[in-house]
Order: structure tokens, then C-alpha cells, then sequence
């Protein structure tokens, strides 16, 4: 586990919101400059529990302790964008 991401996982003290930490979060990208942090989960279930009210409220008070109070965050799916199956698959089907 990255060091980054058992740091934040230690910090929750929630027993739900840390173990979705620690089983789900494939990385953490950190912007020093916008003090913006993205975190990058495994899959759609784990997004929707830390993006939940509940969830939300552990998780922020959690990133407060390791990156201040001026953070803003967001939590995305690792790996967004084309499948790399789709790729092989022509995109000029009715020539």
C-alpha cells in the first residue's frame, strides 16, 4: 500500500470509511499548488459509499488531519476513460 494512502487510512477513524480506504484506493495525485487532491478508486461502488453523506464527512475530516483544512478533493475511478479492449475494436464499423 502506498505510503500516501495508509497515512490517510490512519488518520479515519470511521471502521467502514478506513477499510474502503485500504482495500479501494489505488492512488492518491495531490496538487501542492491548489492543494487539490484526487483520489482513485478500483471500482463504482467504493466512489459512491465515500462520496455518500456519511462517507464524505469521515473521509473529509480524515484528509483534514493529513493535508490541513484548505484541502479540496475528489474521488474518481483509476483508470477512467477508453477500455483498452475498445481500442482494438474499429471505430469505422459501416464503411
Amino acid at each position: 500500500m502506498e505510503r500516501q494512502i495508509k497515512l490517510l487510512a490512519e488518520a479515519i477513524t470511521n471502521g467502514h470509511t478506513k477499510d474502503i480506504i485500504q482495500a479501494h484506493v489505488k492512488e492518491l495525485a495531490f496538487d501542492e499548488e491548489a492543494k487539490h487532491l484526487v483520489i482513485y478508486v478500483d471500482n463504482a461502488a467504493p466512489m459512491h459509499d465515500l462520496s455518500s453523506e456519511e462517507g464524505d464527512h469521515h473521509l473529509k475530516s480524515g484528509l483534514e488531519k493529513v493535508y490541513g483544512e484548505d484541502i479540496t478533493y475528489e474521488v474518481k475511478m483509476h483508470g477512467e476513460g477508453s477500455h483498452e479492449r475498445e481500442n482494438l475494436v474499429p471505430h469505422n464499423i459501416n464503411q
